[in-house]
């Protein structure tokens, strides 16, 4: 199964409303609007997580070299 990160609510909200506005402010967009959030937030890269460790390389076993 294809697992796609969604985004939160709110954030499709917002960015739906600022394509409503983008075109104007007139009606009957709203699901186009909504549809077209989605995908722009989907498409988004992940958000790094700051807590991860940066390089982790395999330790070599104690005294070989």
């Amino acid at each position: 199964m294809n697992e796609r990160r969604l985004s939160a609510p709110q954030n499709i909200e917002q960015r739906a409303y600022e394509l409503y506005l983008e075109r104007g402010g007139e009606d009957g967009g709203d699901l186009a609007d909504w549809l077209a959030a989605e995908r722009e937030l989907a498409e988004l890269p992940e958000p790094s997580n700051p807590k991860a460790p940066k390089d982790v390389r395999p330790q070599s076993p104690a005294g070989s070299r």
